[in-house]
């Protein structure tokens, strides 16, 4: 049997996906603060791509600053929003990515919106005021950090797409050396972390961040930023039910009831768009 390319990033967006929803478990359990866990599993993370991006190294350019910076937005926001309020809440929020792939898409990509982008983008933001209505005051500041990181992820996917000619392990070793850089100011006296903590930081930076980035990267080189943000779905449909086994944490009824009208919104989106969204015809 004959693998195509297309073929190929899907299967590639479905282990990301995995690999991406073992996040809320890792946080929830580590007792580190949002930004040395976001500082650790990056620094991890570009020290193992460092032997492999250097040998593949470009040229730097705007292009790498701004792929960068979406990056750290994206994976900083989202620390941040998991240990702010429930990880349903902060990665239900991360995936309105979708409706600022729609938007955004229209100057960048020169889109033309149909009905189902409109509809997805009601749907979606109904199930994130869903959310935002039923988090307490304590939560409020998560759940905003949710949906930054949700502009971010939304902006890495078009820039992906954008500037796909650059090599994947060059971009995501630069990407994390860039969040660990940025983080390293603004780190805080912790309590001195266990052996549990490393380990947790270093399964995070390889098997949850790593891997999946880079095989998310290597994927948007063959399928189009609609169809990654379809099939990458996966995660927030995983990420609960895995905090839930192990952590015990149970998303609240608002949270379930605005979560599925936001993934709602995202398959109207991109799953009623016609076979031209799912071809594999790049953007």
């Amino acid at each position: 049997m004959k693998y195509t390319p297309q073929f190929q990033g899907r299967l590639m967006l479905v282990v990301a996906a995995v690999g991406w929803s073992i996040s809320g478990v890792i946080i929830k359990s580590a007792d580190l603060g949002a930004l040395s866990i976001a500082f650790g599993r990056s620094l991890v993370a570009a020290l193992c791509l460092a032997p492999l991006a250097w040998r593949r190294r470009q040229p730097l350019d705007w292009a790498n600053l701004w792929l960068g910076l979406a990056y750290a937005g994206s994976v900083i926001l989202l620390v941040a929003a998991t240990k702010a309020t429930t990880a349903a809440n902060a990665i239900l929020l991360q995936y309105t990515a979708p409706v600022f792939v729609f938007l955004l898409g229209i100057p960048l990509l020169g889109e033309r919106p149909g009905w189902a982008d409109w509809a997805g983008l009601v749907l979606t933001m109904a199930g994130v005021g869903w959310i935002f209505a039923g988090a307490g005051a304590a939560e409020g500041l998560g759940v905003a950090l949710g949906l930054g990181s949700g502009l971010s992820f939304g902006m890495l996917i078009l820039l992906q797409r954008r500037y796909r000619d650059k090599d994947p392990f060059w971009v995501l070793g630069t990407n994390n050396a860039l969040v660990a850089l940025l983080l390293l100011p603004f780190l805080g006296p912790e309590p001195a972390a266990t052996g549990v903590d490393v380990g947790l930081m270093v399964l995070m930076g390889v098997v949850q961040l790593g891997i999946p980035y880079l095989l998310f990267f290597m994927a948007l080189q063959r399928v189009p930023a609609r169809e990654g943000a379809l099939i990458t779905l996966l995660e927030p449909l995983l990420n609960p039910i895995w905090v839930a086994l192990v952590v015990g944490e149970m998303p609240g009824p608002a949270t379930q009831a605005g979560g599925a009208i936001v993934l709602a919104g995202v398959v109207v989106r991109y799953a009623l768009t016609g076979r031209r969204d799912l071809s594999g015809t790049p953007d």
